[in-house]
């Protein structure tokens, strides 16, 4: 079967696949969830840019001491922390 397409941006699948910077911060977030999630306090995390652009992973946490038992970095990448307090579902 032929997947002939007329589509102003063809689509590709292959292209999503992250590489590089993007491959590598993905590994680390990984790697952080593993070390810090089981951590109390330690409410979520996920990816996010420093003020000057760089690449980080953010911690969400519950109150601001918990910031100071985080690392500073995680396979390069820098931990910032942000306070979100307690997170619950309802």
């Amino acid at each position: 079967m032929s997947l002939n397409e007329n589509a102003a941006m063809p689509y590709h699948p292959a292209d999503d696949e992250p590489t590089g910077t993007a491959a590598a911060i993905q590994v680390a977030l990984a790697k952080a969830e593993k070390q810090l999630s089981h951590r109390k306090g330690v409410m979520g995390m996920g990816m996010t840019k420093t003020p000057s652009g760089r690449d980080a992973i953010v911690v969400y946490v519950d109150q601001q001491q918990t910031i100071s038992q985080l690392p500073a970095e995680v396979d390069g990448f820098p931990i910032v922390g942000d306070v979100t307090g307690e997170i619950r579902a309802f």
